[in-house]
């Protein structure tokens, strides 16, 4: 595009569109290759004491860039909150949240605002990441919990591994993910629990508290 742009003459504007929107097929082509090898190819997490707040301001950087029409509001948890977890795969999982919350505000009609909040709450000895959208909100025809499993989507370009690959995660930590639709409004409201104790990961107990937290 960059090199012949200049030499075309003849309806320029057909040859942009046309350039542009094989930059994005190639891009979503890249995205679902993506998606389909982090599926296939899960590693085990290797757990490390990580700071919770830098794990989410460190998933909304790349976020807010690439959506500055998104108006993003962080509510940090406590301070020097320490979470035992795998910290790429964790941002990763929060990563795909944010890019749902995107997706689904981008879908949906109407000239509101887009907006994105994302919360840290402790609740005892279990941490939850919320993330907020005022998007088109969860299908009506679907509970919310079979979205989570592997090519069930509801986005006309959605591989439906997205959330698929949160729910390993989560499992691979000891943890839960929810769905919920937003009480006011359009939107959706997504969670990700995860316990705060030691090696949480060698035992169930966790899980199922996660599970209810959640939910």
């Amino acid at each position: 595009k960059r090199r012949y742009l200049r030499q075309i003459t003849d309806d320029p504007d057909t040859f942009r569109q046309c350039t542009d929107t094989i930059v994005r097929q190639v891009e979503d082509i890249g995205r679902m290759v993506d998606e389909f090898s982090a599926f296939a190819r899960m590693p085990q997490p290797v757990i490390k004491p990580e700071d919770a707040n830098r794990l989410m301001l460190e998933a909304l950087v790349l976020q807010r860039n690439a959506h500055p029409d998104i108006a993003y509001d962080n509510q940090a948890g406590p301070e020097a909150l320490k979470l035992p977890c795998d910290r790429r795969l964790i941002g990763q999982a929060l990563t795909n949240l944010l890019q749902n919350a995107a997706d689904a505000i981008a879908m949906r009609d109407g000239n509101e605002a887009g907006r994105i909040e994302t919360r840290i709450i402790q609740e005892g000895d279990m941490l939850a990441f919320q993330v907020t959208d005022n998007g088109i909100g969860l299908p009506p025809e679907e509970p919310p919990e079979r979205l989570t499993e592997p090519y069930v989507t509801h986005k006309p370009k959605g591989t439906g591994l997205g959330l698929a690959i949160v729910k390993k995660i989560m499992e691979d930590h000891g943890g839960a993910i929810s769905l919920a639709a937003r009480p006011e409004g359009s939107g959706t409201i997504a969670r990700l629990v995860l316990p705060l104790g030691e090696s949480p990961w060698h035992s169930g107990e966790p899980a199922a508290k996660a599970a209810q937290a959640a939910n």
